[in-house]
């Protein structure tokens, strides 16, 4: 940091071009100026010279290097000692300046919403790695009716170091300890609630997910109308991993498509459902932004940001463009099923998979109860059945696997160890 310091104005002109470099080249999370500003430029003064190191005079007469001062954002100019405002690009919305210029209009401890101007709002996460809560859930309802009754359409977005790891494993967990069964069946059907609301809402909704955007995070942009993601993110429902399947609407929305696209080409739907079944049963996670496509989680008509301070304001321009001609959807009813026919082949492949030792029996039983909720339960292929059935399977299944140790050790591994267990 002190290089750094010292390398103005020999490499750059401004502390900001220094910070954007290593974020933007190196993959940062803060540039070292706004680390010193982090650490404290004080506490760091005296830390190094307490270490013995040299300390540039001119870093002892700095307060901070950034600020915000008339709802602007200003970086330190070394070459004048003045703060300057640092230019911001028409194209590049930050929540956080929104929110200093009093753009929050609804807050709770989860999530907050925004106003982006021309009527659209957004929803933003602020919990420890945006694990999706009650108090998420709550906001998302709020946003929708707030999108509707002033504004034309909502984004969902945040600027976390991840756009949401997916559920709060640690309730979940206390709840499966404690025996409250039906506490955890009233939170998923009230998470279940939320997606569609989303799905269905009177006025367009755009998901801007980046980074990490896992479980319930990756179900929340499945059930929007578009996605703007960035171009780095890691997308997947991931659920298996703890020994239980998406809940949230993320097996039926997958169950959904597989069946759209099969009436759309008038063709068997095995190949659909199979390949879908398999992003959920292999915990798949896209490398990229652009394998979402190939996994059947971005449609025609999503777009990618490159860059990420662009992501809102790309996300916010598709929400405007959507609101010009939208009309919500209503839930659908006239889905024919897959049937148990389907839900047996897969369930052939998963007994070789186990033969081979590719995986256990307990995997063997996880991957049969997703392609029962995916095939729409024991019934003959063409049966017609809704949404809401495939809701209410999905969160049957979800609490009887709450229910087996095998889950639940599952579940506290990968609160202990951060990694999923095979067992």
């Amino acid at each position: 940091m002190i290089y750094s310091f010292n390398r103005i104005p020999e490499i750059a002109d401004d502390i900001v071009n220094v910070d954007n470099a290593m974020k933007w080249g190196f993959n940062w999370d803060l540039g070292p100026f706004e680390m010193l500003d982090a650490i404290g430029i004080e506490y760091f003064v005296g830390r190094a010279e307490q270490d013995g190191i040299r300390v540039p005079e001119g870093l002892k007469e700095i307060s901070s290097f950034y600020r915000f001062e008339g709802g602007r954002k200003q970086y330190y100019c070394l070459l004048t000692g003045q703060y300057l405002d640092i230019p911001l690009h028409p194209e590049q919305l930050h929540l956080s300046i929104l929110k200093r210029n009093g753009g929050e209009v609804e807050k709770n401890s989860g999530a907050s919403l925004v106003d982006l101007g021309d009527g659209v709002f957004c929803l933003e996460f602020h919990t420890k790695m945006n694990a999706i809560g009650n108090e998420i859930l709550a906001m998302v309802h709020k946003g929708l009716r707030r999108a509707e009754d002033d504004g034309v359409g909502l984004v969902i977005a945040n600027e976390g170091s991840a756009f949401s790891a997916g559920a709060n494993l640690m309730l979940l967990v206390m709840a499966i300890a404690e025996g409250a069964f039906d506490d955890v069946n009233l939170t998923v059907k009230n998470f279940q609630k939320a997606m569609m609301a989303v799905k269905y809402s009177p006025v367009p909704v755009v998901a801007a997910p980046h980074n990490l955007a896992l479980g319930g995070g990756c179900e929340i942009c499945l059930h929007a109308d578009g996605m703007n993601p960035h171009a780095e993110t890691y997308m997947g429902l991931v659920e298996i991993g703890v020994g239980l399947l998406p809940a949230g609407g993320g097996t039926k929305e997958m169950a959904v498509r597989a069946i759209a696209q099969a009436d759309l080409y008038e063709t068997d739907v095995t190949t659909f459902i199979f390949k879908n079944f398999m992003n959920i049963a292999m915990a798949k996670v896209s490398t990229s932004a652009a394998e979402l496509y190939q996994m059947g989680f971005m449609r025609q008509g999503d777009a990618i940001s490159l860059n990420a301070e662009r992501r809102i304001h790309d996300a916010k321009q598709k929400v405007l463009a959507l609101a010009a001609t939208y009309r919500p959807g209503r839930p659908l009813t006239d889905l024919k099923a897959p049937g148990r026919s389907v839900a047996a082949s897969i369930k052939s492949q998963l007994w070789n998979m186990r033969m081979g030792g590719f995986v256990t029996e307990y995997e063997e039983m996880l991957g049969g109860t997703i392609a029962d909720v995916m095939t729409g339960g024991d019934v003959p292929a063409g049966t017609l059945i809704s949404e809401e059935y495939l809701l209410e399977l999905e969160r049957e299944k979800f609490l009887r696997l709450c229910g087996q140790k095998k889950t639940l050790e599952r579940i506290q591994h990968m609160l202990k160890k951060g990694k999923p267990l095979r067992n």
